[in-house]
């Protein structure tokens, strides 16, 4: 079971590489902009709550489009596609986090900051709220929907540990964010030219690494799709457990729920 699932989960750990600069530089952008609506000071926390809350809020939106499935023989349809509107808010979450970042330097360049890293920039801060959104919406519909997939296609001796492994394949894509932020530093340095990543914000260019994670997580997201497609799908168990308590209110005795392990050994 655990080798079946590796194709699918590696495709899931870039996820949590998009993830991460939300932990990240989304914070790193927020301390340079004016942070006050009016006279009121808006704290980075805001944001972070409002990254939670569509979060939550999405998760749930999924949750219930999932449930409407249950009874259609299908259900293992619904987690897929949730991962993959997961991974399309990603790749919209990194352009529109692209376009942002590239009219905050356009800011900086006319304002001349660019040797000015301490100096607060005359951009609101609420230019970063939709992608604080969309990476909520992104994280909690692949949170949601890895779940019931993972509780669909599981054996029971593997239910405890499904937590453990929805958190291990998108910190491993954390971790690797590292990485990823090394490795493009590095292929941007290439012929002499000036990195991506520099001492200073303002000399960096962010919006240039964003695009990259644009593109990449829409061929990770074509590479899903593949994956998703060679996957060989047990029977729902879910929808066997709601078939078997059909039979019990249709014939007044009670269902079984019988764990065919065979499943698991076809490709």
């Amino acid at each position: 079971m655990c080798l079946r699932l590796i194709p699918i989960g590696i495709t899931l750990i870039f996820c949590g590489v998009v993830s991460a600069i939300g932990n990240s530089y989304f914070i790193i952008q927020s301390n340079h902009l004016n942070e006050k609506l009016g006279r009121l000071p808006i704290p980075i926390t805001f944001f972070l709550v409002i990254y939670d809350m569509g979060k939550t809020h999405f998760g749930n939106i999924h949750y219930k489009f999932a449930n409407k499935l249950g009874g259609s023989g299908s259900r293992h349809c619904a987690p897929t596609i949730g991962i993959a509107v997961s991974m399309i808010f990603s790749v919209i979450c990194c352009i529109v986090a692209a376009k942002v970042e590239a009219r905050r330097l356009g800011v900086v360049i006319s304002h001349s900051l660019m040797d000015k890293p301490d100096d607060k920039i005359p951009m609101s801060i609420f230019w970063l709220l939709p992608q604080f959104v969309l990476l909520g919406a992104a994280d909690g519909i692949l949170e949601t929907s890895l779940t019931y997939f993972l509780v669909d296609q599981v054996g029971p001796s593997m239910q405890g540990h499904i937590a453990h492994f929805g958190i291990g394949v998108t910190g491993m894509g954390q971790m690797g964010s590292v990485l990823a932020v090394y490795v493009a530093g590095k292929v941007s340095e290439k012929g002499g030219k000036t990195g991506w990543f520099q001492h200073t914000l303002n000399k960096s260019r962010l919006d240039k690494y964003y695009w990259t994670l644009a593109w990449l997580s829409a061929v990770n997201l074509g590479v899903y799709v593949v994956m998703v497609l060679l996957y060989s799908y047990q029977k729902s168990r879910i929808v066997e457990d709601q078939g078997a308590l059909e039979e019990e209110d249709d014939n007044g005795t009670q269902g079984h729920f019988q764990d065919d392990a065979q499943c698991f050994c076809c490709c």
